[in-house]
């Protein structure tokens, strides 16, 4: 039974290589009044870096796990013709709430909302268990 399911997780993260999705976007803030400082990979959210963007980090609804195949430390690329800050390699850090579906919330910095409220964005996995991707 157990390699059964070892074999599931194999085929459905196998399949989310190369699949386009597109989700709703939204962005969140770290710290009172947003998220916590925590992540759901337990990484720590580095306020300075996150302020001079050297992270970008997003959070992916529930579904895009386990229906897509996505984990945390997943590097994604993003493609938004409405907002072309937001295109580019970004790292899945977090969870969005259960209740979500299709969506994709972006880390970042207060002040800074990158002119959007909520738009449509276009992601595909990158590659498995990246490091931080170079965005330079």
């Amino acid at each position: 039974m157990r390699t059964i399911l070892l074999a599931i997780a194999a085929i459905v993260a196998l399949t989310a290589m190369g699949q386009k999705h597109t989700l709703r976007a939204t962005k969140y803030h770290p710290g009172m009044g947003g998220a916590g400082w925590v992540t759901a990979s337990g990484d720590r959210i580095d306020n300075g870096k996150l302020k001079n963007y050297e992270i970008r980090w997003v959070a992916l609804s529930p579904d895009m796990f386990s229906r897509y195949g996505f984990r945390l430390g997943d590097t994604i690329e993003v493609t938004c013709e409405s907002v072309p800050k937001l295109n580019g390699l970004w790292i899945v850090k977090d969870k969005m709430g259960r209740r979500m579906r299709k969506r994709i919330d972006f880390l970042l910095p207060r002040g800074d909302n990158y002119g959007f409220t909520h738009t449509s964005v276009t992601i595909e996995k990158a590659n498995d268990k990246a490091e931080e991707p170079d965005n330079d």
